[in-house]
């Protein structure tokens, strides 16, 4: 004689099934996004996450000229309706052959402002000549078309007694 289990097994894995189904269609989830950076002699370029269910800015750094230049992409018109831009040759107090890497991180600041909304990203950008590493951060409204100044958020020096 079977146990009463395995009489009902398939109904038991059907159930589960249907169960784990349910669960995974009503459970909240995001889209997977990856950050990217790249990095030649003259210039780097990176992905920066915006805000939630938002297409990702990309950003421009000029070894040459020290700028360092975004855009955010607008998903409802299919351009680039936000630019920002900011000197960092001026941060770091570098005037000739500068050294430059930069990398995306996820930041998390508070609060905001009338110009927008504290993206999800941002940018570290490190400098080999003056020893010191900043992060910038911006803030997101796909409505903004003058360019905005990246906003400095920490730094501080790699190197001791520079």
């Amino acid at each position: 004689m079977q146990s009463r289990w395995q009489e009902n097994r398939i109904t038991y894995l059907v159930l589960g099934l249907v169960a784990g189904l349910a669960i995974s269609f009503y459970w909240p989830h995001e889209p997977l996004k990856a950050d990217t950076a790249s990095a030649g002699e003259k210039f780097a370029i990176c992905t920066v996450p915006t805000i939630v269910s938002q297409s990702e800015a990309v950003f421009v750094l000029d070894s040459v000229t020290g700028r360092l230049v975004g855009a955010a992409h607008n998903q409802q018109t299919g351009g680039f309706t936000q630019a920002f831009v900011r000197n960092v040759a001026a941060d770091f107090g570098v005037i000739e052959n500068a050294k430059y890497l930069m990398v995306p991180g996820f930041v998390t600041t508070r609060g905001g402002a009338a110009g927008g909304t504290p993206a999800n990203g941002g940018i570290y950008v490190a400098e080999l000549t003056s020893g010191k590493v900043g992060l910038y951060g911006f803030l997101y409204n796909n409505r903004n078309t003058a360019p905005q100044e990246l906003i400095p958020i920490a730094n501080f020096s790699f190197r001791d007694g520079k």
